[in-house]
């Protein structure tokens, strides 16, 4: 857009850069450039502004497949105005005096005309694949015969344009085609990802039965551990006791040693005392023996008087220890009698 001011009868136009001025007056071209800026009389004035960067425009091409299917092409494509001049002769880029604005809607149009000679060589290159092909290599082919077709166009030329760049962005079909088309990889994928899941769930049922089969392993470890736990443990108590039974056993042994040792000792005691004893008793006997011989000798050498005199002494020594005692005078008499005699008798 150009800007333009007003002072008195003249006008002053002002361009961006980018853009190209054409000014005529009275029918002929009297200035041209880009990014212009002068003073002009508005009454005999024609401008044109022609860009001068490239343009980009986007338009959907509806083809058809080889198998009659129907296909949709999104293409993008840059241009640019080779010659300004010479397009601004085809197609009307002029601007309003009071405003700077274009009068028509030249980018518009060139669109269209770029879609309607884009339309022919899309047509030709997609009816030549099916829809699978399209689908697939649609994109690529499509762009290289636009390419081609385009740059060789004679009537683009002639409108002062230039091709800078194409590309066709998808090449895809109808919804419900796609869909379909989609059905088979949707149903592949489906199957691996069920494939996955069931994978997934095998190995994890995998994994459940080695962590079962180890807690079992482990438990039955445990269990077996646990018996020889309890068989040592028995074996314990069975030494523990054996070993008690063992001491105890010696020292039953030693008390009994140790008893036959004391009743040894007190046997060999009470065998030396029984003969000492026995010696003694014997010696005693043999003493008692002598004695009693010697007073039997003395008793038998004695007259009548002095054993009537040694028995009545021996009388006297025991008679507190007799509780009853009968004399008679017979008895005392012949005793009394005897004992007269003997000492009457001379010696």
């Amino acid at each position: 857009m150009s800007h333009i001011t007003k002072f008195l009868f003249w006008k002053h136009l002002r361009a961006e850069p980018n853009q190209y001025i054409i000014h005529y007056r009275g029918g002929k071209l009297v200035r041209s450039g880009v990014g212009l800026a002068y003073w002009f009389l508005p009454l005999s004035a024609a401008i044109s502004q022609v860009p001068a960067e490239d343009i980009e425009t986007t338009f959907v091409l509806r083809e058809r497949s080889s198998d009659f299917q129907q296909l949709t092409a999104q293409v993008t494509l840059s241009y640019r105005f080779s010659d300004p001049e010479k397009a601004a002769q085809r197609i009307n880029f002029g601007i309003s005096i009071e405003s700077g604005v274009w009068v028509e809607q030249p980018l518009e149009l060139l669109a269209n005309l770029w879609a309607r000679w884009a339309r022919q060589p899309a047509r030709t290159s997609l009816a030549g694949m099916t829809l699978v092909e399209a689908v697939r290599f649609g994109a690529d082919r499509t762009r290289d015969a636009l390419e081609r077709a385009l740059r060789e166009n004679a009537e683009i030329q002639e409108m002062g344009l230039s091709l800078v760049s194409i590309q066709v962005d998808q090449v895809a079909p109808t919804a419900e085609l796609e869909k379909a088309l989609q059905a088979p990889t949707r149903e592949a994928i489906q199957q691996k990802a069920d494939e996955a899941t069931f994978q997934r769930r095998a190995l994890a049922v995998e994994n459940e039965r080695a962590i079962k089969e180890n807690e079992l392993a482990t438990e039955i470890e445990l269990a077996r551990r646990q018996e020889e736990l309890i068989r040592q443990e028995g074996d314990n108590q069975m030494l523990a006791i054996s070993q008690e039974a063992e001491r105890q056993r010696f020292a039953a042994e030693a008390q009994v040693e140790r008893q036959m040792i004391v009743a040894q000792g007190e046997a060999r005691q009470t065998r030396v005392r029984s003969e000492a004893e026995t010696e003694a008793r014997r010696l005693l006997l043999k003493v008692e023996t002598e004695a009693e011989a010697h007073r039997v000798d003395l008793w038998r050498d004695a007259p009548p008087a002095v054993i009537f005199g040694l028995a009545m002494q021996q009388f006297a020594a025991k008679v507190g220890k007799i509780e009853h005692l009968n004399l008679t005078p017979d008895l005392l008499g012949d005793a009394l009698q005897q004992l007269l005699l003997g000492q009457t008798q001379p010696s």
